[in-house]
């Protein structure tokens, strides 16, 4: 969480919400960048000590219609 805020207050992406749980995952809201931007910044946090292998980023928009709906992207 500390990163992510980090990234959020250099300008990079922002942080939508806090993370939470959502089934067996925890996740993250990012966006205010473009994709690519967007998923070096979820790379860089799959990178992370700590981070847990099988980490991936869900690219989807606001008006997907179902939380979590969008095209699956491997990180780790």
């Amino acid at each position: 969480m500390d990163y992510i805020t980090e990234v959020d207050e250099r300008g990079e992406a922002a942080l939508y919400d806090d993370g939470g749980e959502f089934g067996e995952v925890y996740v993250f809201l990012i966006n205010a960048a473009s994709e690519d931007r967007l998923l070096a910044v979820a790379a860089r946090i799959a990178d992370l000590p700590g981070v847990p292998a099988g980490v991936y980023a869900v690219v989807t928009d606001d008006e997907a219609e179902e939380f979590g709906i969008g095209r699956r992207v491997d990180l780790s």
